[in-house]
């Protein structure tokens, strides 16, 4: 079971973020792809941080109740996609930041992984850096660095 929701996890991400790439490009946030899918295929974006989020809450919550948290974040991303209105923007911001911060807590602490998680702030202040050269596409980057950081905890963890 571990092993299948994992594989459904990277493989959800893996193939989302390769989807919106090869169509779209590198766009300045992942949540941006949410307004570049045509209209009636908006729901994907919502589906495919779920199918992330919900394999990597069950499996990571039983180690610490941080994971849950961070998940739940990411799943409140999906479901508040439509960042640019008002009335959802604040619980999508909230959601994306404590997805990224409780997952980084949660693999540095209760995972004992510090060293990826020092790692990823070191790409975080880089990507910050070079923001102007990545063409203020950073948010997208550090995403990426967050995404991976759990796929590699999990795989370490559950597997290493």
């Amino acid at each position: 079971m571990i092993l299948g929701l994992f594989i459904a996890m990277v493989a959800v991400f893996v193939g989302y973020v390769g989807f919106v790439v090869a169509k779209y490009g590198i766009l300045p946030s992942i949540s941006d792809s949410y307004y570049h899918l045509p209209e009636k295929w908006n729901f994907v974006f919502t589906l495919a941080l779920w199918g992330f989020a919900m394999p990597a809450m069950i499996l990571g919550t039983p180690v610490t109740g941080l994971m849950f948290g961070a998940c739940a974040g990411i799943m409140f991303v999906g479901a508040a996609a439509a960042f640019h209105k008002k009335v959802t923007k604040t619980v999508h911001i909230v959601g994306a930041t404590a997805g990224m911060g409780l997952s980084q807590v949660a693999i540095a602490t209760a995972f004992g992984m510090w060293e990826i998680t020092a790692i990823s702030v070191v790409l975080v202040g880089l990507i910050m850096l070079f923001r102007k050269q990545l063409k203020y596409k950073h948010v997208w980057w550090i995403e990426i660095v967050s995404f991976t950081a759990i796929g590699l905890v999990y795989w370490l963890y559950f597997f290493g």
